[in-house]
């Protein structure tokens, strides 16, 4: 059943995508703006974002998605499947040997005919997510004795390893997100047959017997033989006993039952079945405008006052008794709950900063669109794996099954079929996710092992031990965008590397960033050699001051390494998708020498290891290397031996080393980017990005820390509406702010004092932007009168 969650929020727009790459459009002046979670949630936690506020940013990456044919998408899955000891056959005579294969498994099988009857007929979408399990779970004890040329051979029968649909709903998925809980209720799931019995356990050790021998519903006995695939037909068709764990799960089924489906869905037939061409349903493809739309009127019917008290009284009294179902709505308590793991609450009293706390909570959508719910658990099941590559999931609306492929790239809907009347098709599909193995389902074999073993460009053996269960690990929730997941790791080859002379960090603590930036954008790697070269003073006319600002206040970058058969592009090349180089990505790993977030610093601390970000910004940029991205989370600093605090500007992934912009993912973190970047021409890419863009931004990230942060713990709600709406949206709240709200505000106590430099860098920004024209300011102009002027003095007090 559907989950629900709260925001109306959007996420920035974006013009459709050309017929050519942004970096090869004359009249682009800056990298257009992301859309989606790419644009929030990297940061969750470290900004206080909740997982719930990044629902609404979810439904527009599944906006964004491209469209296929499902033969050409089955044709794909199974080449990738094949069996590589043998030549794998032509994509096409795989598909048609498969149909083949299947058709006699569809017309000598009343039972499975049975069970989609049953299901057909349901007038409660709960009741059908059992027959479903039983159809789907008995043609894949059926499939697994079919050989085709070309596919692996089926696993032996009882090997723990094969896979079933097991429902799910009502049980809850649990899974933390950098200290915030979600959970949520997939109506169907797809794990192994160990993992089911494992979460069929009874209290005491014993799991449900699976050579029970009972009937199944309609009567069917189960053929001679099969008494212990009970765990198929039986156990599977309910809920389990103990929870899953989204780490186990391979797949989700999500349904939507439309108002008398039972009436007009049509049972399986009584002819044989064929093989036939595909022939799209009335709707090809699910349309998440109308759903969204239906979900809006549904809202509103039931907002709607009753005619009578009595009738408004009962009206009331059914809406109360639902169940709650907060899955992804996960910052209603404002308590440690919604903090990240390393922003640990205090007991306060109400401030005004706290905007939010007298708000009265935004009501729930009555029950999201199965899309966006698709989207949530990709995104829960992307989460559970440091290294998953892509997602195959399923949404099923009455008879239509619609097979969804999500990457780091988009998403790709697949064209619908009834999967009852045309069962071959479904047959095949269910033969390919029988058949996958561990990598098909886009799993990563390499990061399975402790410790990992990385063969490098150098022809290394590099070995990783990743500390998963850390406090300090961020971990990113959502589909598009780099997913980062920055965690410690240990290495004995890494912890012998000699240390960089550039840094004064001589921590022996390490940390992985792995992550999916665009191909088409320079690497970090590349940019943060640039980065060493001025901060060891190599380029003409560079004074030593400047090279002081820049050596000590940048990352260590221990060790490097891109996976070059991770590239998104090629599922989207094999379906023959229009610009499938456009935003494709692949996958990295850096690994850093470990720094702390500036945030835990206060006070005069805090300023002065700001200020060594700010004036490392300013000698890079001047030579050549453009930032674009100032933001909370990429401000750290290190301790010396001595106990010096060093600020460093970190995170050059969206960084380029000349003026001409690359890719197509947004450069900056909405809530901290300049005014003049979030409007409509700068979303299109036609504001050029200037260094008094990053100028402001670094005044926003001081203002920021000044409100929320008390002590080195987030402590206040100040600012959050910033983090809800987009690119437009932050726009009228930064420009509201400006024009009344830093009048109001109370800084923390930790804070006093940087807030004193705050309130004359607010006033200089607005005087600005109250020119008109606009003054063409010069780099060093804006340094010297929007921040050097501000902080130097308050520096020497």
């Amino acid at each position: 059943m559907a989950d629900s969650s709260t925001s109306n929020a959007t996420g920035p727009t974006t013009p459709p995508p050309g017929t050519s790459s942004p970096e090869f459009v004359p009249e682009l002046k800056s990298t257009p703006s992301a859309v989606g979670t790419a644009v929030v949630s990297e940061y969750i936690g470290a900004l206080g974002v909740d997982v719930g506020d990044v629902r609404p940013w979810i439904t527009r990456d599944i906006h964004d998605h491209k469209k296929c044919e499902i033969d050409p998408m089955l044709q794909e899955l199974l080449y990738r499947c094949g069996d590589t000891s043998e030549p794998v056959p032509d994509k096409s005579i795989l598909l048609k040997a498969c149909f083949d294969a299947v058709l006699p498994v569809c017309n000598e099988n009343d039972d499975i005919k049975q069970y989609l009857t049953s299901f057909t007929t349901c007038t409660v979408e709960t009741d059908s997510y059992g027959h479903f399990a039983r159809a789907a779970n008995t043609a894949l004890l059926r499939l697994s004795s079919v050989e085709v040329p070309g596919l692996p051979s089926p696993k032996e029968h009882d090997d723990s390893s094969n896979i079933l649909f097991h429902q799910n709903d009502p049980m809850p998925i649990c899974q933390t997100h950098q200290g915030v809980e979600s959970k949520r209720k997939p109506d169907v799931v797809v794990v192994s047959c160990q993992t089911a019995a494992r979460s069929n356990e009874k209290k005491g050790g014993s799991k449900k017997k699976s050579g029970s021998r009972k009937k199944a519903k309609g009567g069917k006995e189960p053929e001679s033989g099969k008494g212990e695939d009970d765990i198929y037909t039986e156990v599977a068709s309910k809920a389990p006993l103990k929870n899953f764990e989204w780490m186990d799960v391979l797949s989700t089924v999500e349904f939507k039952r439309s108002k008398n489906a039972n009436k007009t869905m049509k049972p399986p037939p009584t002819s044989k079945y064929e093989i036939k061409e595909h022939v799209p349903p009335t709707q090809p493809y699910m349309d998440l405008r109308k759903e969204l739309k239906e979900m809006k009127e549904m809202q509103e019917r039931a907002e709607q006052p009753s005619a009578t008290p009595a009738s408004a009284a009962a009206s009331s009294s059914k809406v109360s008794s639902q169940p709650s179902r907060h899955s992804d709505r996960l910052g209603t308590k404002r308590d440690s709950e919604h903090l990240a793991s390393n922003e640990r609450s205090t007991k306060r009293s109400k401030s005004n900063n706290d905007q939010n706390a007298e708000e009265k909570e935004e009501k729930e959508p009555i029950k999201l669109p199965a899309i966006v719910q698709n989207g949530l658990y990709i995104a829960e099941m992307f989460a559970a794996h440091i290294a998953r590559q892509h997602v195959i999931s399923c949404v099923i609306n009455d008879d239509i099954i619609y097979v969804w492929y999500f990457d780091r790239q988009s998403g790709i809907q697949c064209a619908g079929f009834n999967f009852i009347q045309d069962l071959p098709r479904f047959f095949v599909f269910l033969l390919i996710m029988q058949r996958m193995q561990y990598a098909q389902w886009g799993m990563n074999p390499l990061f399975d092992s402790k410790p990992t073993f990385v063969t490098d460009k150098d022809n290394r053996r590099v070995d990783l031990r990743f500390n998963v269960e850390s406090e300090d690990r961020t971990t990113h929730f959502g589909l598009r965008g780099r997913a980062t997941n920055v965690l410690p790791v240990t290495s004995d080859v890494l912890s012998s590397f000699p240390r960089a002379h550039h840094s004064l960090n001589d921590t022996k603590e390490l940390v992985a960033k792995l992550y999916w930036p665009e191909e088409s954008r320079q690497s970090e790697a590349d940019i943060l050699e640039e980065v060493y070269k001025i901060a060891d003073g190599k380029r003409e006319q560079m004074t030593e001051e400047e090279q002081k600002q820049v050596d000590s206040h940048v990352p260590e970058m221990v060790w490097f390494h891109k996976f070059e058969d991770t590239s998104t592009t090629s599922i989207r090349e094999a379906l023959k998708i229009k610009d499938a180089r456009r935003g494709s990505r692949v996958f990295y790993i850096i690994v850093f020498r470990k720094l702390r977030p500036i945030t835990e610093l206060s006070g005069q601390e805090f300023l002065r290891a700001w200020w060594h970000a700010v004036l490392c910004h300013r000698v890079l940029w001047k030579y050549g290397v453009r930032h674009r991205d100032i933001s909370v989370s990429n401000l750290m600093y290190y301790k010396t031996s001595n106990g010096l605090i060093i600020g460093v500007l970190n995170d050059y992934d969206l960084s380029s080393v000349r003026d001409n912009p690359t890719g197509t993912e947004r450069t900056g973190t909405v809530p901290f980017m300049a005014l003049d970047l979030l409007t409509k021409e700068a979303l299109q890419g036609k504001v050029e990005h200037l260094y008094r863009h990053d100028a402001e931004s670094f005044i926003w990230v001081l203002t920021w820390v000044c409100l929320r942060y008390k002590d080195g713990e987030l402590n206040s709600t100040m600012l959050n509406d910033w983090l809800k709406v987009d690119a437009i949206g932050c726009h009228e709240k930064k420009s509201s702010f400006q024009s009344n709200g830093r009048f109001k505000a109370e800084p923390m106590t930790s804070h006093l004092l940087n807030w004193q430099i705050v309130r004359p860098c607010l006033t200089t920004i607005a005087h600005f932007y109250a020119d008109d024209p606009r003054s063409a300011l010069a780099d060093e102009v804006v340094f010297r009168t929007w921040l050097e002027a501000h902080v130097v003095p308050k520096l020497s007090e």
